[in-house]
C-alpha cells in the first residue's frame, strides 16, 4: 500500500464506519475499526502525514456526534503520537507484541471516552465502567481481526509474472 492507497482505504473506512456499522453494532456496543487503520498505518507502512490524515478523520467522524465534538480528533492524535513513541521500540512480527499494542491503542481510546462521557452524558461510574470493558473487549477483538486481515493483503504480492 502507498500513501495514495492508505488515503483512500482511510476514507472508506470512514465510510463503512459512519453508514454501515452504525446498523450492524453489537447491542450499544459499536466497534471503531478506524483505530484498526490508524494502527496499521503507522506500523506497516512507512509515510510521514499519518497525523494529518487522522486528523481530517477525526473531524470528520466528529462532525456525526456534535455533542463530543473533538473527541474522535483527539483521542487518534494522541493514539498517533503514543504510536509514534513506541514503534521504534517494539516488534510487531511477534503476536504478543501486536495484541499488547492492540490492546494499548484500544485502551486510551475508551478510558478518554469515559472521561469525555462522564462529563458530557454525566452517567455514573458502574455504568461507565461496563461501558468501558464491553467496547475495549469487543473493539479489540475486532481490531486484531482487521489487522491480521490487513496484514496478510500487504504480505501478498500482486506483481506479474514474466514469460
Amino acid at each position: 500500500m502507498n500513501s495514495i492507497s492508505l488515503t483512500i482505504f482511510s476514507f472508506l473506512s470512514l465510510y463503512y464506519q459512519t453508514l454501515v456499522l452504525n446498523d450492524l453494532s453489537l447491542g450499544y456496543y459499536l466497534p471503531n475499526i478506524l483505530i484498526s487503520v490508524l494502527i496499521f498505518s503507522h506500523f506497516y507502512l512507512h509515510i510521514n502525514y499519518h497525523t494529518v490524515l487522522f486528523f481530517l478523520i477525526g473531524i470528520a467522524l466528529d462532525c456525526s456526534n456534535p455533542i463530543m465534538f473533538g473527541f474522535n480528533t483527539f483521542s487518534f492524535l494522541t493514539i498517533s503520537y503514543l504510536i509514534t513513541l513506541i514503534k521504534n521500540h517494539i516488534d510487531l512480527t511477534v503476536f504478543a507484541n501486536k495484541i499488547a499494542m492492540i490492546a494499548v491503542c484500544n485502551i486510551v481510546f475508551y478510558l478518554l471516552y469515559v472521561v469525555l462521557a462522564s462529563i458530557v452524558y454525566q452517567q455514573t461510574i458502574l455504568a461507565l465502567l461496563f461501558t468501558f470493558i464491553m467496547s475495549f473487549i469487543i473493539n479489540t477483538i475486532c481490531s486484531l481481526v482487521i489487522i491480521s486481515i490487513l496484514d496478510f493483503l500487504r504480505m501478498l504480492k500482486f506483481d506479474p509474472i514474466n514469460e
